[in-house]
């Protein structure tokens, strides 16, 4: 079950978001390095309202508190462009597209060569039928098939004939990563996000203090 909430006033959200916030760009990223590209070249550019977020729950997962839900227990939390509400975490079926960022380990890339031989990160796209720009990098060759949230995603995309475009980041480094990140850098160019980045060198900034911030974070000693 996934449930909705709003964190600034602690409530449940009754109405659908897809109802209440109709937008023609929907950008899903997933993973600690392409959350952070998102974050610095995309969400510094502009200001972004938190319109609500989800949280998991079955016996398993559950909380005692969903209503007052931390950002540690927030599944996916939604924002939208308040100069531009049609740029958005979540979409209606018509009028939009997709555009999702993830990454996976360069173990997981199937190809005739030696993955040691290959020169890490790089990018790869699988797009839906209706999705119709060319992409911003070569697209994922077969045997290559994409797992989890992204799968599911473009699944819905596809069944739903929505525009829809993977942008798929193989490294040999999960945590986040500075070079990783920035292998994310030709989507800026794509339609979905080109416009919104207005200053590459200042989000480039913001996306180096954001790795010493975690560094610092992640150091035991401290």
């Amino acid at each position: 079950e996934v449930r909705l909430f709003r964190r600034q006033t602690k409530t449940s959200l009754e109405v659908s978001l897809l109802e209440k916030y109709p937008c023609s760009k929907f950008i899903i990223a997933i993973g600690n390095n392409a959350v952070a590209f998102l974050s610095s070249f995309v969400m510094n550019s502009g200001v972004w309202e938190e319109v609500g977020c989800a949280k998991l729950w079955n016996e398993w997962c559950r909380t005692t508190d969903t209503v007052h839900l931390s950002p540690t227990d927030a599944f996916c939390v939604f924002y939208h462009l308040k100069s531009n509400p049609s740029v958005f975490g979540s979409c209606p079926r018509k009028n939009m597209q997709v555009t999702v960022l993830t990454c996976r380990h360069v173990t997981d890339y199937k190809t005739a060569e030696s993955t040691s031989s290959l020169h890490s990160p790089f990018l790869k796209a699988l797009k839906t039928e209706n999705f119709k720009e060319p992409p911003c990098c070569s697209l994922l060759e077969q045997p290559n098939i994409v797992h989890d949230l992204p799968a599911a995603v473009l699944s819905y995309c596809q069944v739903w004939k929505i525009p829809a475009i993977l942008y798929l980041c193989y490294t040999d480094v999960m945590k986040l990563d500075l070079i990783t990140v920035g292998a994310f850098k030709p989507v800026l160019s794509s339609r979905s996000l080109k416009g919104l980045v207005k200053n590459i060198p200042q989000s480039t900034e913001i996306l180096k203090k954001l790795m010493t911030t975690n560094e610092i974070q992640s150091n035991i000693y401290t």
